[in-house]
């Protein structure tokens, strides 16, 4: 037992001495030059064009081709975009279909806008497309929400074909796509996105928090044309709570224009790749671990074993986890496992030390169920 405890529960970016650097740069710079006032006296509704450029140029080819900025709205995060898109597409009583375990917010956030929330069973790449033609035909929902370049919680990466096969029915059945790609840009060549395949249909996420640091609350969206992003603007004209604070986004465009951010970006990559490597080398052997190039990985419960049981076990062990049961909404998942958080230990000594614990809990909760969770070589 630890004498303090390994917090693996959320899936953030790691603390870098980088980021530090750069962030005391940055408020020396914005300290030095003169009058600081307007951006504290006026909203960002929507952002600036420089916003939205910054914006393009920050999700890069994820999306080809690139949107125009008539096409591009910036919030203060994920979250909040979330609840814009369904209040405004789905709005109260319609169905919003998932993958069957999703970021839990989700949940709370659908239910704010009135919607109900109908679950698409997953395989090992994603989203089944037979179940998901089932459901647009029981449920006739207006919009899906997909989480699939390193899935929350299991870690899965969406082939393009599979894509394209979800792409087609949603079409088909004239349901809008709304597509989250928080742990996008730790991937090297990532297929296609949502967006690039379908993007007639398609309301595209990305945050920032999950690549730059957590407190930065900011995230871009792409409708599918300008003329449905000012039906959705139009709306939201009135409310301020979704903007932008003036100062991120004035820090986040700069960042991104003379290439800060990206520089913050490749040193997580790198070191959330260097830290995804010891997960594979200590847990690897173990069946069903899924490694990935996110920020998180995903393990299978010993058979036998509920996600709740396993990540108390793990949590009295000394590391904190989260549990499949928190991204199943009110049902009890079908896949039981845990969804350590790679980036938030404070080293990658404290990081092997973590695996280490969740290597031997998994062992002794194997033993007392009699079976052998190693993968066969």
């Amino acid at each position: 037992m630890l004498n303090q405890q390994i917090d693996m529960m959320r899936a953030a970016a790691p603390r870098l001495d980088v980021f530090a650097e750069i962030l005391r740069t940055t408020w020396r710079e914005i300290a030095d030059s003169g009058n600081l006032a307007p951006e504290f006296q006026s909203h960002r509704f929507n952002g600036t064009d420089e916003d939205r450029a910054a914006g393009i140029s920050w999700i890069g080819e994820r999306i080809a081709p690139s949107p125009t900025l008539d096409r591009i709205m910036v919030t203060n995060g994920t979250m909040n975009s979330i609840l814009l898109l369904s209040s405004s597409i789905v709005g109260p009583g319609g169905v919003i279909l998932t993958e069957e375990l999703t970021f839990p917010i989700a949940y709370t956030l659908t239910d704010i806008a009135g919607a109900q929330v109908k679950p698409v069973k997953i395989d090992s790449i994603g989203m089944i497309p037979d179940d998901f033609e089932r459901k647009c035909k029981e449920f006739k929902p207006k919009a899906v929400y997909v989480n699939c370049t390193v899935h929350s919680p299991t870690a899965y990466i969406t082939p393009t074909d599979r894509r394209e096969q979800i792409a087609e029915i949603a079409r088909h059945y004239g349901v809008q796509i709304l597509e989250d790609e928080a742990q996008a840009l730790y991937v090297l060549r990532a297929p296609k996105s949502f967006a690039s395949i379908a993007p007639d249909i398609t309301w595209y996420m990305m945050g920032l928090s999950k690549y730059l640091s957590l407190g930065i609350r900011m995230a871009y969206v792409v409708a599918p044309s300008a003329k449905a992003l000012n039906r959705v603007l139009d709306r939201l004209r009135p409310v301020t709570t979704w903007h932008a604070a003036p100062i991120i986004a004035n820090i986040v465009t700069r960042w991104i224009e003379i290439g800060r951010a990206q520089e913050i970006l490749r040193a997580s990559r790198a070191e959330v790749h260097r830290r995804q490597k010891v997960a594979s080398e200590l847990l690897g052997d173990l069946e069903g671990f899924r490694g990935s190039s996110g920020i998180h990985f995903w393990l299978k419960a010993p058979r036998g074993v509920l996600s709740t049981d396993f990540s108390k076990a793990i949590g009295d062990a000394g590391v904190i986890v989260r549990p499949s049961r928190l991204y199943s909404g009110t049902a009890e998942p079908r896949l039981q496992g845990v969804r350590p958080g790679i980036g938030e230990p404070r080293s990658i000594e404290e990081t092997h030390q973590a695996l280490e614990i969740i290597r031997e809990v998994y062992r002794v909760m194997e033993g007392r169920n009699g079976i052998s969770g190693a993968k066969t070589r």
